[in-house]
């Protein structure tokens, strides 16, 4: 009751004091460029200032382990590119922390800001904080800060994440030299509580008193910490360039240091007698890994003005050290790379590729093509632009360490993993305002790698195919009433290794208007989530990580949600009703067995944006 009396409190005030807030309408006020982009010799490019109120409810996608900051294991097939190197593994929570596609450069005609609260049932918060302010249109300063937890709808799921991160970039008044840097923290703590033991209870029954539902594990958690610093300078060689240079010359440094620290602790193993080996220590377990890297890489760079086209060659170095359970391990790499890029108006495409020459992931390698097509067509004497993307990869790259390598008190192994091969592409087509699309991914892969139903690691000769084709479209009727379509058919030829849903829909019906002499905006309308049936991927708390299994099937659930979405020029807000059908399509609301997604739930939150 207190939180809806403030957010009714906050919504009058924002009526009352909105003329007193700058809103620039000006389209080039902030322009962004990712680090993706900037690593791909793009541009930056104007953002126009979100007007809209569509999907801001939809804050966070769903987590398969059923509460907000917990590990979460993909439920799609994605077109992925990582850059060549060593890798300890990958972190199952892509959804909860800053990594390279979260950092953005910014460049503003002047301050920016926003801030975002959300509040919810089971003592969820989240606050998100962004400022960005360019001096004298040459120095810019980002930050980024994420912060939020929840209790959870089942005992023992606390959470709580922390992420920050902090951009700048400079260039000189002669554009001689600059640089680009930033610095990227993430600190993810949770409870384990292994799922339920008998899951049966509950679907027999989903009224029952969530406390009194029996878990596997009863004193575990888990804590991971990640930190990036990055420094890129670079100067131009030739001292003069004009509208007459053809050719300019660049030299492009690159350091970066990155350090992480995954901890499990688990007090409970004597009682819970929920693993079935213990290396170590039979009372209790404290397991820990930290792994280190320190890179280093120089480019040449040649600006072929003409065409707009930049040729890159270089080289990088990369240190890392790998801390475990009485074995340390050190693993040196030295890579060459080279790249063509073009950036124009209506094409941004490239072509790249790398190579391991020695060290620990000697012969690995990556190539990338690219291809990004701004076209216009003419139907019925009314013109429209689209976009048009093809993309292709083929690499092929050692395993990550912790298949080959591990150390725990419940899980330990040594392999010897060959390489795996993996081809992928894309091929898309989205309108520019992004209102449809559709496109089809495509992978093959060999000697894939993956955790069998024992959790210990195994690889398949087998080249596995996997497929996705995505359409998606908004639609508006009658200027008030509101549709918003997307469906992803998925499909693999090895289910048992890569097992995802072969149907996903997500719609969104509403209306919307404007009140208060078009002052407010407001939607009023339902969302809705489905995941065809499929086997779910087990998770293992001791190992952080996913594994195959095909005794239990989830899904063949609709997740409905009840929103409401309004702004008032700067001011978003929303109040959601999350998981409304609980009990109304029977029980089986699962994506992984054992874990539960949360009951129904109310929330609210607010954006405001600063210009002043």
């Amino acid at each position: 009751m207190k939180n809806t009396l403030s957010l009714i409190f906050f919504i009058g005030l924002c009526l009352e004091i909105k003329s007193q807030v700058f809103y620039p309408v000006d389209s080039s006020y902030i322009s962004v460029l990712t680090h993706e982009q900037k690593t791909n010799y793009k541009s930056f490019r104007y953002q126009k200032i979100d007007t809209s109120i569509s999907h801001i409810q939809n804050y966070s996608p769903r987590n398969t382990n059923g509460s907000y900051g917990l590990p979460s294991s993909p439920l799609c097939f994605r077109y992925e590119t990582f850059r060549l190197g060593f890798n300890f593994y990958r972190v199952p929570y892509q959804n909860d922390v800053f990594n390279y596609n979260h950092i953005v450069y910014h460049q503003t005609k002047g301050p920016y800001a926003s801030l975002t609260g959300i509040a919810g049932s089971k003592q969820e918060q989240n606050f998100d904080f962004l400022f960005s302010n360019t001096l004298k249109s040459k120095l810019n300063v980002t930050l980024g800060f994420k912060r939020y937890g929840s209790l959870g709808f089942y005992k023992l799921q606390q959470t709580f994440t922390n992420n920050f991160y902090t951009t700048s970039h400079y260039k000189s008044k002669s554009n001689r030299f600059g640089y680009f840097a930033f610095f990227l923290y993430n600190k993810n703590k949770h409870l384990e509580n292994g799922g339920l033991k008998y899951d049966t209870v509950f679907k027999e029954n989903i009224n029952i008193n969530k406390q009194l539902l029996a878990l596997n594990l009863s004193a575990a958690k888990r804590e991971l910490r990640q930190t990036t610093v990055n420094f890129n300078p670079w100067y131009r060689l030739n001292k003069i360039e004009d509208s007459s240079t053809v050719f300019s010359h660049y030299i492009n440094y690159e350091i970066e240091y990155q350090s992480n620290f995954s901890k499990y602790l688990d007090n409970g193993i004597s009682t819970d007698k929920y693993y079935q080996l213990n290396y170590l220590d039979t009372l209790k377990t404290n397991d820990s890994s930290h792994w280190r890297n320190f890179s280093n890489a120089i480019h040449y760079v040649l600006d072929i003005k003409p065409i707009h086209a930049k040729l890159q060659v270089g080289f990088r170095n990369e240190f890392n050290q790998i801390y475990q359970h009485g074995f340390d391990s050190m693993i040196k790499n030295n890579s060459m790379h080279a790249g063509f890029y073009i950036n124009e108006k209506a094409y941004n495409g490239f072509i790249k590729a790398s190579y391991i020459v020695n060290g620990g992931n000697a012969t690995d390698y990556q190539f990338e093509i690219n291809n990004e097509v701004i076209k216009k067509m003419v139907i019925k004497d009314k013109s429209f632009s689209y976009k048009l993307l093809i993309n292709f990869s083929r690499e092929q790259r050692h395993p990550d360490y912790i298949y080959n390598r591990w150390i725990s008190n419940h899980y330990q192994w040594k392999n010897n993993f060959v390489p795996i091969e993996k081809i992928q592409s894309t091929i898309g087509i989205s309108s520019l305002n992004n209102r449809f699309g559709f496109g089809v991914i495509s992978q093959n892969i060999k000697n894939q790698i993956y955790l069998n139903e024992l959790v210990s690691p195994e690889q398949t000769s087998a080249t596995i195919q996997n497929m996705t084709a995505f359409i998606y479209k908004d639609f508006l009727v009658l200027k008030h009433v509101g549709l918003n379509v997307k469906y992803n058919y998925q499909s693999s030829s090895y289910q048992a290794i890569t097992s995802l849903p072969s149907h996903i829909f997500n719609s969104a019906l509403f209306y919307q208007g404007a009140l208060f002499k078009n002052a407010l905006q407001l939607q009023v309308g339902f969302n809705a989530t489905y995941f065809s049936e499929f086997n779910g991927m087990a998770y293992s708390p001791a190992l952080n990580m996913y594994y195959v299994q095909t005794k239990k099937n989830v899904g063949n659930y609709p997740y409905v949600d009840f929103f409401i979405n309004a702004r008032i020029k700067p001011v978003q807000f929303f109040i959601k009703i999350d998981h409304v059908s609980q009990g109304f399509f029977g029980s089986n609301y699962s994506l992984t067995p054992n874990y539960i997604q949360n009951d129904r739930a109310f929330k609210f939150g607010i954006n405001w944006l600063f210009f002043d």
